[in-house]
């Protein structure tokens, strides 16, 4: 399955754009990550930093009443963040500032399903 998930991040990098990419366990465990610019520690730090956001997000979510979590995006000055929930996992990555997000939505719910496939049939 690793090597599975591993090719999924590698294929998804070469989207225009993309500059990291992982998947954790809900406790923010790194479960595969992919990057050409960030170490292995900044990737092991960057999926535990998702898991908490992820669980804030939930704390509102809950907090407000409306509904599960299902995705996150954030912009900032030099890129977006995407976590998507793929089952008991997160399927999370940085992009540029200037992709286009709807492209990257689809992308993403794709290489989502493909991660979920591989997931499920452990």
């Amino acid at each position: 399955m690793q090597e599975v998930l591993e090719r999924i991040l590698v294929d998804f990098l070469k989207i225009s754009g993309t500059t990291a990419a992982g998947i954790i366990d809900s406790d923010g465990l790194i479960i595969a990550s992919q990057s050409p610019k960030m170490s292995d520690g900044e990737l092991e730090v960057t999926g535990g930093l998702i898991a908490q956001l992820v669980s804030a997000a939930r704390e509102v979510s809950t907090a407000s009443g409306m509904g599960e979590v299902r995705d996150i995006i954030s912009e900032t000055e030099n890129g977006k963040f995407f976590v998507l929930g793929a089952g008991d996992a997160y399927f999370w990555f940085l992009t540029e500032p200037g992709i286009n997000l709807g492209y990257m939505r689809v992308q993403a719910k794709k290489a989502l399903e493909r991660i979920e496939s591989a997931i499920g049939g452990q």
